[in-house]
């Protein structure tokens, strides 16, 4: 029998970690809802105040068996002939067409998951549309995911989401049943938080007799995590989820290049490299810690839609570190 390996996240850290997984395993992945984006935030107007669609479709694109179908949802329209489609990728289209049409979220990702032939099951968190909002330290409020990943304000206090959603059930199910749960990586708020907060995932997680595993981030974000290290971000999770939950830690050692900090620095990032007491803090909080270089040779810059580069985890490198935590049960092919 297949072990069950599930990955909570948005559309670049998990299927990351899904490339990670030999497709020897049974793998899912449950997918954030919330982003309010200029392409994901029209097409949910599209559809008619539906929960976001771009990084379910990303990830139904990164696990697509058949190519082509994943070229199409991923292309992105210039705005030649319709300007107000500039930089509207095709597949949140379709989504959105979907749910005009039937007004079920879950049932439109199963049905371009099953026309993308995809390797892993891709399921969003939730069915039901919510916004991603934030209380600051200032006290003051962000409303929508835009909002709260803004740079220059007041440091995140916590967030939430409004109005409060179920979890899709095949979600609940899969985490209870999961022998392995791996969080993240991904934008620490509007990622991270986002795929924990709606109702049922934290209890599904505390029941999950698997082991649960966060990815950490490779560095901070502006609007997000400016002012958190390594450990802040563990203690963040830690609040969010509740204690004896969190396993297991995995930290990025390889130091940023020369280039890679230059890059970083002019969008306002900075490396995440933990130190020997930084890790010696995060065992202290109760969790195991796996401490590996992590992170891509290559220093070239990605073109993200309306989002920043950050430094990229190697699904190689993380498939070694999970054959250490002793995940797999049969030799890595």
């Amino acid at each position: 029998m297949r072990r069950n390996i599930v990955v909570l996240g948005g559309g670049g850290g998990a299927s990351v970690v899904l490339e990670a997984v030999p497709d020897t395993y049974q793998r899912t992945a449950v997918i954030a809802v919330t982003d309010t984006g200029r392409s994901t935030g029209l097409a949910r107007q599209i559809g008619g105040d539906m929960p976001a669609p771009g990084d379910v479709r990303s990830t139904i694109a990164a696990t697509a068996r058949n190519r082509t179908v994943a070229r199409l949802l991923q292309h992105r329209f210039d705005g030649t002939g319709a300007e107000q489609l500039a930089g509207m990728a095709l597949g949140n289209l379709m989504l959105a067409a979907h749910y005009r049409e039937y007004g079920d979220f879950a049932r439109a990702v199963a049905d371009m998951a099953q026309w993308a032939d995809c390797e892993a099951m891709v399921l969003p968190v939730a069915a039901h549309p919510t916004q991603l909002c934030a209380r600051l330290l200032d006290g003051s409020d962000c409303i929508g995911e835009v909002a709260v990943r803004t740079p220059q304000k007041a440091p995140i206090a916590q967030c939430r989401l409004e109005p409060p959603v179920p979890a899709l059930p095949a979600v609940i199910d899969a985490i209870r049943n999961a022998d392995e749960v791996i969080i993240g990586p991904g934008s620490f708020y509007t990622t991270v938080h986002a795929v924990l907060l709606p109702d049922g995932v934290r209890s599904a997680l505390a029941e999950c007799t698997g082991r649960v595993t966060f990815v950490a981030n490779t560095t901070t974000q502006t609007g997000q995590t400016e002012h958190l290290d390594v450990v802040g971000h563990v203690v963040a999770l830690l609040a969010l989820l509740g204690s004896n939950v969190l396993d297991a830690v995995i930290l990025n050692t390889h130091p940023a290049t020369p280039a890679q900090h230059q890059r970083l620095a002019a969008e306002g990032l900075e490396a995440l490299v933990p130190t020997e007491h930084d890790i010696a803090q995060v065992r202290a909080l109760g969790v195991q810690v796996y401490a590996q270089p992590l992170v891509e040779r290559d220093v070239s810059q990605r073109q993200l839609w309306n989002k920043q580069d950050t430094l990229r985890h190697d699904p190689l490198a993380l498939r070694e570190v999970f054959g250490m935590m002793g995940i797999w049960q049969q030799p890595i092919r």
